[in-house]
């Protein structure tokens, strides 16, 4: 009996293709990632804050703040919770007497009219806060963009 052996040639194509499901599969978890993740990152009630310059740094641990957030239709906000306005005073003077040190911090949207922001400020005056902080976002300047040229003080002696 004879063993009769072809000796053909195994072709292999090679695949070229990218294979895609992994990668769509990767993305969707980094898409439901983000989108879990990115509500967290907010901190407090959102609204647009008016720009300023010279801010100052304040105390973000909520054992040590009262937030009173103020957004363009008129609600009112005690940290995250809606409030009504004839409360904030009261509220507000049960949260000083029970933490003389908590610092007011007020975030109002920019298109907010004063008059409402000075009412929230006289209502933390009379449940007992010193003062308050405004919050606001800071206007990056260039420090070199300030200064005209030809009035450096160098310059400015001769």
């Amino acid at each position: 009996m004879e063993v009769r052996r072809t000796h053909r040639k195994v072709e292999q194509d090679l695949n070229s293709d990218i294979n895609v499901t992994p990668l769509v599969d990767v993305m969707l978890v980094v898409l439901i990632i983000f989108m879990l993740v990115t509500p967290m990152l907010q901190k407090g009630v959102g609204v647009d804050l008016p720009q300023a310059r010279n801010v100052q740094a304040v105390s973000e641990d909520k054992n040590q703040i009262v937030t009173v957030v103020l957004q363009q239709n008129g609600q009112l906000y005690l940290g995250t919770e809606a409030i009504d306005r004839g409360s904030l005073t009261g509220v507000l003077r049960m949260k000083c007497e029970a933490n003389p040190a908590l610092q007011l911090q007020v975030k109002a949207d920019r298109s907010v009219r004063y008059g409402a922001v000075k009412r929230i400020l006289q209502a933390g005056r009379d449940a007992g806060f010193r003062g308050a902080s405004m919050i606001s976002r800071e206007i990056k300047t260039n420090n070199s963009a300030a200064i005209a040229p030809g009035t450096g003080p160098a310059e400015q002696g001769e």
